[in-house]
């Protein structure tokens, strides 16, 4: 299996709320260009030229705030959700529990490896122990754990209501010796990045976007795929109602957190379900008439080759921050597109397209001689 994507969807039968696989199996098409959309999206945002001049909505929000780029992420572990029963559930035999340790420790060791390559040291405090691809290993052991011993909705739909609720809390909690805040750095969330990540590189200098703490509720955004999945099969009409009730529930804990994708607030986590869920309803709405198009064939292909994409402009990312007479090339490619006259934030856009294609491109010729990064 590809990395977190189903190689077939199974249609079920449902007899007493139980789920029985058919033996014919077909792709989920939609999902897989949802996936599609949500990775080179992660592309497109991590390649912009100059942060300095990006457009604001393809920048990430400085604290609180939802942009275009704070959307992607959340994006691709919902599909790791919708995408787990359709690999798992009636598989005979079962994924054993090895098999699914293996496949997070390696999502996880890849991860780590790319953060090595681009930020290479010896010293520990240069060395960066969480990024993307470990939170999708730990997301992806702990939803995939749960797939394999339940076979209803109701459980992952309960696990992501308590993660949310236990992560609500604990922000705020006053750490030992502080006082409760959901301040870059501060309260009950900066504490535990640092006890646990101290003396560590952590991305946000006093705090890591994927902290310890932030990892509950992004597991619950990966469970609440899985649940809706599991019920959509059950009950077809169930994913527009669902992604209307998040949007509707998103209002309530409006009050209580704000939207922070840094903190990955129980708010983040269900007005980003309603804008998935959205999304995927749309797709698979429009799918007879969008779907032979030629860039919605290219966003689903992407879905399936997600992960060498990711390496591949990892890769490209490593490539780019190499000094060249004590330059890096990044800086100095982008400086030489600024000639072409463009106002900067479209040089740094266009400049992402142009990586983004590249990586795009790479990975295409990878696949078509079948070299796959599969875990």
């Amino acid at each position: 299996m590809s990395w977190l994507v189903p190689r077939f969807v199974p249609p079920h039968k449902v007899r007493g709320g139980t789920m029985t696989a058919t033996a014919t199996r077909t792709r989920d098409d939609a999902l897989d260009a949802l996936r599609g959309l949500a990775i080179f999206g992660m592309v497109l945002v991590n390649l912009q030229g100059s942060d300095a001049h990006v457009f604001p909505i393809l920048a990430h929000a400085p604290w609180n705030g939802l942009t275009i780029a704070d959307l992607v992420f959340p994006l691709f572990l919902l599909c790791v959700g919708l995408s787990l029963p359709l690999a798992m559930d009636g598989r005979e035999p079962p994924a054993s529990i090895g098999r699914i340790v293996r496949r997070s420790v390696l999502l996880y060791l890849i991860g780590f490896s790319i953060g090595w390559i681009v930020h290479a040291s010896p010293h520990l405090i240069d060395i960066r122990f969480t990024g993307v691809l470990a939170r999708i290993g730990i997301v992806y052991l702990v939803c995939a754990l749960t797939v394999r011993s339940t076979s209803g909705w109701r459980v992952p739909a309960l696990a992501a209501v308590a993660l949310m609720a236990v992560h609500g809390a604990l922000l705020y909690a006053a750490p030992p010796g502080g006082v409760a805040s959901m301040a870059q750095g501060a309260g009950f969330s900066g504490w535990l990045d640092r006890a646990v990540l101290g003396g560590t590189r952590l991305y946000g200098k006093v705090f890591d976007p994927e902290g310890p703490l932030s990892t509950l509720s992004a597991i619950a955004t990966a469970m609440i795929g899985v649940a809706v999945q599991r019920l959509t099969i059950q009950r077809p009409n169930a994913l527009f109602k669902t992604a209307v009730l998040c949007f509707v529930a998103a209002f309530g804990p409006w009050f209580l957190w704000p939207v922070n994708k840094a903190l990955w607030t129980p708010t983040f986590v269900v007005i980003n379900a309603a804008i998935g869920l959205g999304m995927l309803c749309l797709l698979k709405s429009f799918w007879p008439s969008i779907g032979a198009l030629s860039p919605v064939r290219l966003a689903a292909r992407l879905g399936q080759v997600a992960l060498t994409l990711y390496v591949v402009h990892a890769l490209l990312t490593a490539i780019l921050v190499i000094r060249v007479g004590g330059e890096r090339l990044w800086v100095s490619s982008f400086d030489a597109l600024t000639r072409l006259g463009l106002p900067l934030d479209w040089t740094s856009l266009l400049y992402a397209a142009i990586a983004g294609t590249l990586s795009v491109l790479i990975t295409l010729a990878l696949a078509k001689r079948g070299w796959v990064l599969r875990v």
